[in-house]
């Protein structure tokens, strides 16, 4: 028996099956014929690097670093009746890859990590075994639709309404402790809403520093608890975001990406153009945890709601 080796998933998150035979009411495959995920084949994220020579200083110093994309394509196994039956999954195969559009891919052995990919250019099946007709292997090209990095199938809320880690949402090498574990001399603490609080501590797992302009899918949120006449948000790096205005409790004000709402509609007049800045929580290099120490304004609800970013 094939074991798949890849997930899809819709733009909605959800997990969908590749063509296969339908299951019959006794919960029997008509005749157990399929198509299957072998396999994701993932590149690094490739690097424009820029140097330049400094009077006074041996060799060259690195001025700028520039992200690009990455390489990655699906492994799958047609497995048939025979050679006709072949023919009908192969037909199902193009017309599902076509109709999916835009969906996410995560290797089996970290279904959590999903990558938002979609199929490009041309592909065609390969019969290495000469003799049988009712088999092939088909690598289908994608191409990644937004940025490179893997994300979160789930996002910091589950975490803090749920209190889950390791119940299957989460995936080995999310650099997810156990809530209350001390590591590095670091107490784990999955908070993500903070009522009436100043001192803040939030814990970013991803494998990036997330400036919050350059991520739709990151979200902050301010409630007023009170009337105010502006709301800040000092982040780990010293940036302090402003937002002004005559605000009264039940004013809500979000950052989601480079958009700035108040009561849902756009308002992005009334605050200072700086950005906060998510610092990664995880070192890979040296092994080490640490948390966003953040102060926010008196008097407001804040809600951090992001998914995690991975290589």
């Amino acid at each position: 028996m094939i074991k798949d080796q890849a997930i899809l998933y819709d733009a909605n998150f959800n997990a969908v099956s590749l063509p296969h035979d339908t299951i019959l009411e006794s919960g029997e495959k008509k005749f157990g014929y399929s198509v299957h995920a072998l396999g994701v084949n993932l590149s690094s994220i490739d690097e424009v690097n820029t140097f330049e020579t400094v009077p006074g200083v041996p060799g060259q110093s690195l001025i700028h670093n520039n992200k690009g994309t990455r390489d990655v394509s699906l492994d799958l196994f047609i497995r048939a009746r025979d050679d006709y039956d072949y023919n009908l999954k192969l037909n199902r195969l193009y017309t599902f890859l076509r109709r999916l559009g835009v969906f996410f891919i995560a290797s089996a052995q970290e279904p959590n990590k999903l990558l938002k990919v979609k199929v490009e250019g041309r592909y065609t099946p390969t019969r290495s075994f000469t003799e049988r007709r009712d088999i092939s292997e088909v690598n289908v090209p994608l191409s990644i639709v937004g940025q490179p990095y893997r994300i979160s199938r789930y996002t910091s809320m589950d975490i803090h309404n749920n209190d889950i880690q390791f119940d299957g949402k989460w995936s080995a090498g999310m650099h997810l402790p156990a809530v209350d574990e001390t590591v590095n001399g670091i107490t784990m603490d999955y908070q993500y809403v903070f009522e009436n609080q100043t001192d803040i501590q939030v814990f970013n797992p991803s494998d990036i520093d997330m400036y919050v302009k350059q991520h739709l899918d990151c979200k902050i949120e301010f409630e007023c608890l009170q009337s105010m006449s502006e709301i800040r948000l000092l982040d780990g790096l010293s940036k302090e975001f402003v937002f002004t205005d005559d605000l009264v409790a039940g004013d809500v004000v979000t950052i989601e990406g480079h958009r700035i709402k108040k009561n849902g509609q756009l308002d992005a007049g009334k605050f200072n153009d700086v950005y906060p800045t998510l610092l990664s929580n995880f070192d890979e290099v040296y092994q080490q945890y640490s948390v966003n120490e953040m102060q926010v304004s008196a008097g407001v609800k804040v809600k951090f709601d992001f998914r995690y970013k991975y290589d």
